[in-house]
């Protein structure tokens, strides 16, 4: 079933003209282009709304009394091209697919009763979809919107240095990434970050692979897992990503709640 949002139409991503063209260039070209575009609301064309789960529920009564009881979101100013490179789900969204579209299980398939919870049923009110609005505007409600804005901002500069940071000081949790990650059908590497992650931090050390001997000696031309991850995670501090990272960073350190967060936490009624 196809659903169309009043006067917006949805459209294919990427446009017929380029269909021809792996995603993975079209993901680099705009990587190259977030200076640009990250946090540059004015440049936006489309609204991200992700709900704040959590907070007390007041009667009936009270919250005909009082607007300010209506559930906490975020709305976030975004650019579809990024969204849609990235994320299978926001791609069939922003499609004009609905959710149980895309989500619907492959018939025979041997993985259908492992799905990851992006699959799970949930009623119609709590399910990704578009508003009617003149232009793209999506009710999105991650599993984890603590960590929605770090996905993000991996989505725009490809680089999971953000991610690592706060993984590692504790300002998310890595069961809330992949919650996310697997919910919005991210690409694979984001996954394999987070594996490798997973493997190095999280996993005891007796169910951790062990190392052949060899790969230690000082003639060996093999590149052990620290070396590569350091190199991985190395980013020029003179880049506009690493002080776009940096900005992040002690934003998050400072709590959602803080005026300078680069997104808008509002209070508002959705159907």
């Amino acid at each position: 079933m196809m659903v169309s949002p009043k006067s917006f139409t949805s459209r294919p991503f990427p446009l017929p003209a380029l269909a021809d063209i792996p995603l993975e260039y079209i993901a680099k070209q705009l990587h190259d282009l977030a200076p640009l575009y990250w946090n540059r609301p004015e440049t936006a064309d489309c609204t991200i709304v992700v709900p704040i789960i959590g907070h007390s529920r007041p009667s009936s009564r009270h919250r005909a009394a009082d607007p300010s009881h209506v559930a906490s979101h975020l709305t976030l100013q975004l650019h579809t091209d990024y969204l849609c490179t990235k994320s299978s789900l926001l791609r069939g969204l922003f499609g004009g697919y609905s959710y149980p579209d895309l989500v619907k299980p492959e018939p025979k398939s041997s993985a259908s009763s492992s799905r990851t919870s992006r699959c799970l049923p949930m009623p119609p009110s709590l399910q990704p979809r578009l508003l009617p609005s003149s232009r793209p505007v999506l009710f999105l409600p991650v599993p984890d919107p603590r960590s929605i804005h770090l996905l993000i901002h991996w989505i725009y500069f490809g680089k999971a240095d953000l991610i690592e940071t706060c993984l590692k000081e504790g300002v998310v949790d890595w069961e809330g990434v992949m919650r996310n990650v697997e919910y919005l059908g991210l690409t694979t590497d984001i996954k394999v970050f987070l594996g490798r992650w997973y493997d190095n931090w999280l996993l005891p050390t007796h169910d951790r692979p062990v190392c052949c001997p060899q790969w230690f000696s000082d003639d060996s031309d093999v590149d052990t897992d620290s070396e590569l991850e350091e190199t991985d995670s190395e980013v020029d501090e003179r880049s506009p990503e690493y002080e776009l990272a940096e900005e992040e960073m002690e934003i998050l350190s400072r709590g959602p709640t803080d005026p300078r967060v680069p997104m808008e936490s509002t209070r508002s009624g959705l159907s």
